[in-house]
């Protein structure tokens, strides 16, 4: 794994990541997999439970012997490229030089077995959608997991920028929130589909990533698999729409109190005096807005 552009991601979400990419990759692969940082990652970025877990191959441009009075999460290296500027006969120009320990080696030299495309999900259905003030074909899209043009092309839309609430569309989906659990008197199970995430399912059902995780005795709230099964007991306000629940949206990452005014045609004001909620600017992924 290289990891080298973080763009303003804090160190705890970079290492959840790395830490599902690396158990990822094990687990499709079945091959031991490493950690390819510089320096300043290394001893800076990544941390110890990455580091107990997964070995280190690092960039470090100059005497590697003096990485041994360096700090970094590492207490060994198994592979050093020492430069970028190296010279191998045969090729033109300049290029990385290694030096690797017996360790980098794999004990299974068998060939990685093949797995399933991500991207070749053919297991869509059909839904009817009814348009909600504020709607539009990008956000139906992007929440059913297809595109505008799919829609515009299955409901013969002629502008897309032009819907009606209270219209029904069809739909195509690659959803992963529809027909995937079976239901008991306050209780649902769930089949986990492929792209999900705890908080995308959380807001469906109307719960709190937390409630699913002590349900489920999860380790890694990050790291969940397609077909795993997942018990959840059901909110009082759950229509399997991680949108609109009773009169109540759930917030998601990146709302704003001027976006959920303007999609349900209300004013930011007549959200405030309903929940009251202090600072208009402070809205949390997860919660409960009372709109209607």
């Amino acid at each position: 794994m290289d990891y080298e552009v973080f763009s303003g991601v804090s160190v705890e979400e970079s290492n959840n990541i790395a830490q599902v990419f690396l158990e990822s990759v094990k687990r499709l692969t079945n091959k031991e997999v490493i950690v390819y940082s510089n320096l300043s990652n290394a001893r800076d970025r990544f941390s110890r439970n990455i580091a107990d877990n997964y070995e280190l191959w690092i960039a470090y441009y100059g005497d590697y012997n003096n990485l041994r009075y360096v700090e970094t999460s590492w207490e060994r290296w198994i592979g050093v490229q020492y430069t970028d500027r190296g010279y191998v006969p045969g090729i033109r120009g300049n290029v990385d030089r290694d030096l690797y320990t017996e360790n980098i080696f794999l004990s299974d030299t068998g060939e990685i077995p093949n797995t399933e495309n991500p991207n070749n999900n053919n297991n869509t259905e059909t839904i009817f959608y009814t348009i909600r003030k504020g709607d539009t074909l990008s956000e139906i899209a992007s929440r059913y997991g297809t595109t505008v043009q799919e829609l515009v092309s299955i409901n013969n839309i002629a502008n897309p920028n032009l819907i009606y609430p209270g219209e029904t569309i069809r739909v195509a989906t690659n959803s992963t929130i529809h027909g995937s659990e079976t239901r008991g008197t306050g209780s649902i199970t769930y089949t986990v589909q492929r792209g999900n995430t705890l908080s995308q399912i959380a807001s469906a059902y109307g719960v709190t990533v937390n409630h699913i995780v002590q349900m489920n005795n999860i380790q890694n709230p990050n790291l969940i698999y397609p077909g795993e099964k997942l018990r959840i007991t059901e909110s009082s306000n759950t229509n399997l729409n991680p949108v609109m629940q009773n009169n109540y949206y759930t917030i998601q990452r990146g709302d704003t109190l001027s976006g959920i005014a303007r999609r349900y045609g209300v004013t930011v004001q007549y959200l405030v005096n309903l929940n009251g909620i202090r600072n208009p600017n402070l809205i949390y992924a997860g919660e409960l807005l009372k709109v209607s």
